[in-house]
This record gives C-alpha cells, structure tokens and sequence, in this order.
C-alpha cells in the first residue's frame, strides 16, 4: 500500500500563516483565486521561489503603469467541474455559459502575459491555449445561459417554427378579443399566458359564456384562466415547437458535454492558470501598498532585513506607528541569543522573522525595505506558545520538549530554527544547562536560529561561540517602558521587578521582592544599560544623518533637475532662434524670387548680376544651421518614427521617407500626407 509523503517541515500554524493568506484574499479580483490563496506554502526550490518573485515584480510594474489581468467573468466553476469530469454532474447551460466566461478570461490572461515582459510571458509558459474552444463556445451560448440559434441547424429551424406558431396564437386571440360582446366577461382584455398555455382573464360568473379550457383560477377565486377553443390548435403547434427545442437543446447540451470531458486536461489547466494569475496579481498589489517589496531569495547566503514589520500588526497601524526591525543573520553569525524584559516585543521579533521567512519562500513580497534577502530554507521549525499542550494533555515543559526536539531534527544549514523562552517551565538550573545543550547543537548544525531567552547562563553563550551573536530588547530604563526594538551584540536585562512595579503590582510586594533579591553585584547590568544607551544615541544619531543625507541628495537631485532643464531651454531657445533665422531667410528667398527670375532672363550684365544674386540667397538658405540639422534629421528617419509638423502643430509617426526626393509621409491620423523635409522638424513646443 502506498504511503503518503511526511508533511513538509514548515510551522506555517504556529507563525500564523493565515494573516498571509488574508491578505492575498482582500486583493483578489475573482473568486477564483481563492483557491490558489487557499493552498499557498513554501515552493519546492529556491529557482520556483525566485521565478515567483521575478513574475511579481514585473507584474507590479506593470500594473504602476496603470495596467490590469483581464480578469472579467473569471467565475468559480470548480464546484461543478469536478464531479462533471467524473460522471456525476449533468451540465446545464448555466453551466456551460459560467464556464464559457471563465475559459474566455483564461485565454485573455494568457495573452495579456505573453504580450509583456519575458517573466511574465515565461508565467504563461504552459498555458493552453482555449481560443479555439472559446470560438465553439460563443457558438453555442450566450453569457446568460440561453442556448443559440447557431448551436445547430436544426435549432434554428424549430426556433423559426416556434416563431410562426407564437405569431398564429397571438393572431388567433387578436380576433377573439375583437369581439365587444366578449370582452364585456373578462376582468382584463389582455390575455395572459398559464402553465405554458394562452388564457383570457374571465370573470367567475361568466365562465359559461366563453367555451374553452379552464387552466387556473386566482386565489380569490373572481378570476378564472380559460383557453379559448378558437386558439387550442395555434397553441398544441406552439407547445409542440417549444417541446422539440428542449429536446434538441438537451441534444446540444449532450454533445457539448461529450467534446468537454474530451479536452479535460486542456479545461483544468486553463482554471488552473487563471486561478495561479489572480494569485499573482494579489501579489503584486501588495507591492503598489505600503510597506511591501520583492526581495532577493538565495541558495544560499545571509538574512538581510531593513525595517522590517509584521504584516498583521501592518494592516492594523500606520508603518511609522510600527517599531521596524533590522536583522542580519548568517553574516557572519546563524545563531542569535534575544534577552530583554517581558512584553518587550521578543515573541513579535519571532514571529516577524518566521513568517517573512515562509512569505520569501512562497513567492510572496515580505514588508519590509527594498532590498531585503532572504535564504531559501527548507525548513521553518518554530516553539512558539502553549497551545498545543493543552490539545495533547501535556504540561508546558513536555510541550515545549517535544517541539524543540522536533525543530532539531530538521535543524542543517538550510533550516530557520525560532524558540521561544528557551529553558523555561522547569528548575531554572537544568533549564539553563538543557538549553545551552540546544544552542550547542543548533551551532553545530549550522542552522539559521533565533532563541529569547531569560536564564543568565544563556546570555553568555554568544560570547564564547563563534557564530553566535546576542541580541536585546531595547528598555527604557528612565521610563521603565520596553521600546519593541532589536538591539544586536549586547545581552539585555529582563527588568522583571521594574516592571511588575509599573503594570501595577503592589509596591510593598516589590519592595520585599528586592529585599529577597539581596545585594548583588549589579556592575554587569549597569555597564549594559550605559551601552544600551549609547547605541539608542548613536542610533538616533545615525538616523538623523542619513535623513539630512536624504534630505541633500533630494535637493541635489532637485538641483540637476533644474540644470538640466536650463541646458534644454537654451539648447530649445537657441534652435528658436536659428529657426526665426532660416524663417526670414525663407521669406526673403520667396519676395526676392520673382524679380530676380525676371531679371536673369535680362541680357548682359544685368541679368548675370541677379542669377547670381539668386545663387547667393538659395546658399544663404542651404548654409542656415537649422536647415542642415533638419536635412540630417530627416535622410535619418526609419518608418515608426516621430515627428513635428509645424504647421498642424502635431506629432505623428513616419510612414515612408523618400530620400531622393526629399519628402517624408506621415500617418496623420487615418490620412496618409506627404510632405516637405522642410515642413517636418523633431523641434516641438517648449513645455514649461
């Protein structure tokens, strides 16, 4: 018997997955896609990983320039599809029109994709292509689900049958109704139509005055329904007609049904691919909001965050009301050791990192700033919280052995091992050795792990491992409030008794807990807090130069800008004003040209002297620098380009140019015009 494969090593419940999910959910375009959402996880490889990203990118860019899938009428048909491939759903029209629609968005995508950058035309590598099964489709339904005329011949000619037989019936009660006599027992002269037969509205005490067949009667029983006698034949033909088209229709249906379960894999993999390009989008859409980039997924390498965020605490709050966080695992350290008070944020930094890890390795954008890197890892082990010991009726410790045993077995050099509150729920001391064991072996491993931590014994592990570094949560000593940030290369304080002070404990029980506390050499604590003062100076001070840093390069920025924008206008005013020259020139030329034909043709000196004052003028006009540059421009030219056309005040594009003649043709608008080099320029108006 075969056996199922072992789950994958990812804790996607414990680093609460779901939010991921939720957020691609509320940036679907179609139902469809929910699906896709529904069975995310961490890609098989790192290159998968990367082509997701790679596919992501290109697609919000696509979208920033006002982009967008056409997604319209993707229709979630999978509730039906399924057991109709199997034999066990008869399709409807409904049916066959909801999967019409969806089948033509598929082809539309899959276009759309290959019609764009090579990632996203390498999305729709595999794709089928369903133009040709649309086309039948269309054919037979229309998006409402009535079948079509052209869905067969025969269709067709009952349909024609059904008209005449209609037209006869309202013929034939056009002429009973023209009868004043009868009119006077009815309660209405319109005729109505009962279980698919023609009825005059009678009134009760009339019924014996008009001989026909009773089909109904109101609730209040005033109006009876009654088939004239004189339309009983029109209507047999009508309900005959009408019976022959839902035969043939159940025969088109059949036979559509026939030629679908033939192209089933074509169908599913069509479904398939809408549903994987919705996803996509919802993807990318992250990437247009605040807060999210692509980043850079490696075989192998370091962990390289830079104001990084938890996408739930994103969706709550502004980015600037969120406490960002800054990582570098890997480079040269695996191991990070996070000390610091409780409610300081170290659960939050766990989380955060884990769950970007899984958001990197499913393909999706992680909040955090461009640039960030993220390993590949085959696993993600994670001993976050208690829930699972109540479920398996075990203590706390239990559970927590039991999930650390779990992350070290996958730990290797590919894997991002989180514990929290290492070597807690038991005696302080075997605590301390049990958990400095599990250090050891994630160092040995070489895997990627973030632990926090309280025990002391913890805290110097770092210092005498190499690839091990300590970490903190930042403590406001003088507020006695946690400050939510990562500090690296220090141990921290867990100010449990400053703390129970503030959140309310009473001051005579922290008053007596110190006293039990006793003398003890506090000279460690101080010189970490003086240097966890110094790095928040520095930090701060680091932070303020790279926003003056900011601020210069944007007004240097600003400057070039404008510099360049002089260089254009006086490169623009001078080409005006060579124009305003070849201009006058032009129009000396055109006032000379006249006399001085008419004085060339003068005999003797005379008219010598104007042939050459009319060699002169047209070299005048040959030798203007606008004039060459225009000639230049214009033998250069290639069909597509564009051009200005002075005189329409227009762009257009090059149709053909003709170098021996020197004229250009342009499509203007759906007019072809040929024209003049000379009336063809690449100077276009000044835009301030």
């Amino acid at each position: 018997m075969a056996t199922s494969p072992p789950p994958r090593p990812y804790d996607l419940d414990a680093l609460e997955f779901h939010v991921v999910r939720t957020l691609l959910f509320e940036r679907l375009a179609s139902p469809l896609g929910r699906s896709a959402v529904e069975v995310l996880e961490p890609c098989a490889d790192a290159t998968t990983a990367v082509r997701a990203h790679t596919a992501t990118a290109a697609l919000a860019e696509r979208l920033r320039d006002g982009g967008e899938l056409p997604l319209t009428g993707a229709i979630e048909v999978r509730s039906w599809l399924g057991a109709f491939f199997g034999s066990e759903h008869v399709l409807q029209t409904k049916d066959l029109a909801d999967l019409k629609r969806l089948l033509r968005a598929a082809e539309r995508c899959r276009r759309w994709f290959l019609a764009g950058t090579p990632a996203l035309a390498a999305f729709a590598t595999g794709a089928p292509d369903v133009d040709d099964l649309v086309g039948e489709l269309e054919q037979l339904i229309d998006d409402r689900g009535e079948v079509l005329d052209t869905a067969s011949a025969k269709l067709a000619a009952i349909r024609g049958e059904i008209e005449q037989a209609r037209l006869a019936v309202d013929t034939t009660l056009a002429q009973v109704l023209a009868s004043a006599e009868l009119r006077k027992y009815l309660q209405s002269p319109e005729p109505v139509w009962r279980h698919g037969r023609p009825v005059l509205q009678v009134k009760a005490d009339s019924r014996q005055r008009i001989a026909g067949v009773l089909h109904d009667r109101s609730a209040s029983g005033v109006t009876l329904f009654v088939e004239p006698e004189a339309v009983v034949e029109a209507a047999n033909r009508l309900s005959d007609a009408q019976a022959a088209e839902h035969r043939e229709i159940q025969v088109v249906l059949v036979s559509a049904a026939r030629g679908l379960r033939r192209l089933e894999g074509e169908i599913l993999a069509a479904v398939e691919f809408t549903a994987r390009a919705d996803l996509l989008q919802a993807k990318a859409r992250l990437v247009l909001g605040n807060g999210y980039t692509v980043p850079t997924v490696v075989e192998h390498g370091a962990m390289r965050l830079h104001d990084a965020r938890h996408p739930l605490l994103l969706r709550q709050r502004p980015a600037d009301a969120i406490v960002p966080l800054d990582l570098a695992l890997g480079d040269p350290h695996h191991l990070l050791v996070v000390t610091g008070p409780n409610t300081g944020g170290k659960t939050v930094v766990l989380k955060t990192i884990g769950l970007l890890a899984l958001m990197a390795a499913s393909g999706v954008p992680i909040p955090a700033a461009a640039g960030a890197q993220v390993p590949f890892f085959a696993a993600v082990q994670a001993d976050i919280g208690d829930e699972q010991a109540i479920a398996q009726n075990l203590s706390t410790f239990s559970s927590h052995v039991q999930r650390i045993a779990r992350c070290l077995q996958n730990a290797s050099p590919r894997a991002l091992v989180l514990l929290d509150e290492l070597g807690a729920g038991t005696d302080p001391e075997e605590g301390a050795v049990l958990g400095y064991a599990v250090l050891e072996e994630l160092v040995r491993a070489r895997a990627f792990a973030v632990v926090t931590t309280h025990l002391g014994r913890l805290k110097d592990f770092a210092y005498q491992h190499p690839g091990a570094e300590n970490g903190s949560m930042a403590f406001d000593g003088a507020s006695l409030r946690p400050l939510y940030r990562l500090d690296l290369g220090i141990p921290g304080n867990s100010h449990a008794l400053d703390i129970a002070s503030r959140v309310g404990m009473p001051p005579s029980v922290v008053a007596r807990a110190r006293e039990l506390l006793g003398v003890r050499d506090t000279s460690l604590d101080d010189v970490i807090e003086r240097v966890q003062v110094a790095r928040r100076d520095a930090e701060a001070d680091r932070r303020r130069t790279a926003d003056l840093s900011r601020a210069v390069a944007a007004q240097q920025e600003e400057l070039q800008g404008r510099m360049a924008q002089a260089v254009r206008k006086e490169s623009w005013l001078q080409e005006e004003a060579d124009g305003v020259v070849e201009a006058e020139l032009r129009a000396a030329q055109a006032a000379l040209q006249e006399p001085l034909a008419a004085l060339a043709s003068a005999p003797g000196v005379h008219g010598e002297r104007a042939r050459g004052m009319k060699l002169v003028v047209d070299g005048l006009l040959k030798r203007a620098a606008l004039h060459r540059r225009r000639m230049q421009f214009c033998h250069a030219l290639k069909k597509g380009d564009p051009v200005y056309l002075p005189r329409y005040g227009r762009v257009c594009a090059v149709h053909k140019v003709d170098r021996l003649r020197e004229v250009v043709s342009v499509d203007y608008g759906k007019v072809k015009l040929e024209l003049p080099f000379e009336d063809v320029s690449w100077l276009r108006p000044l835009q301030d």
